[in-house]
């Protein structure tokens, strides 16, 4: 009996060895080990935050206070578009090449009432990190436009902050140096 269970034990030592190899090789620690998923504790609180948000940069819009809207950023930002042939981009954009692209917006804000914004689709990821997703309505050389644009927001210092981003149709215009930039280069992340 005894020989039987130091053959079991031998067996099982050695069926175990390629494991040990591949743990040994890894480190031996499970790469998941000191992660735990945030829990979202403040929904209605967050929520009403990020709603704070956008106004402010609705609001900073309306008034073309660049400075406003710069003070709702997290630099570098995340800037996320596609073109008319379907390629999307994305690409990190400074404090300064956020000012230059949109200095010409806010320079000449639209009229008043001229774009509506939907009810905003606020996804918590956690208390700290959420994405915005929101429709849109501008009249534009007299006719009404409609799109959809999102925005990945994050709470930095106890304050939310625009950290990304995303409209489509703008890679066209970026890549011809359109809203500010230039065919010589002027165009951020070129």
């Amino acid at each position: 009996m005894t020989s039987i269970f130091r053959l079991v034990n031998l067996l099982l030592f050695l069926a175990a060895l390629p494991a040990r190899a591949a743990d040994e090789k890894s480190g031996g620690a499970d790469p998941m080990a000191g992660w735990e998923p945030s829990v979202i504790k403040s929904a209605d609180k967050d929520k009403k935050e990020i709603t704070a948000l956008l106004k402010a940069m609705e609001g900073a819009a309306a008034k073309g206070d660049l400075d406003a809207a710069v003070a709702l950023m997290d630099f570098p930002v995340l800037m996320v578009t596609d073109d008319s042939q379907g390629d999307a981009s994305a690409e990190p954009w400074s404090r300064e090449q956020w000012v230059t692209m949109m200095k010409p917006f806010y320079s000449k804000p639209m009229p008043p009432g001229s774009m509506t914004s939907g009810k905003p689709a606020i996804f918590l990821v956690s208390d700290s990190l959420a994405t915005v997703g929101f429709p849109w309505t501008m009249k534009m050389g007299g006719k009404s436009v409609s799109g959809t644009s999102a925005t990945l927001v994050i709470k930095k210092g106890g304050a939310w902050k625009v950290k990304s981003s995303i409209e489509g149709g703008w890679g066209d215009a970026m890549a011809g140096g359109g809203a500010g930039g230039s065919d010589q280069g002027n165009t951020p992340g070129k």
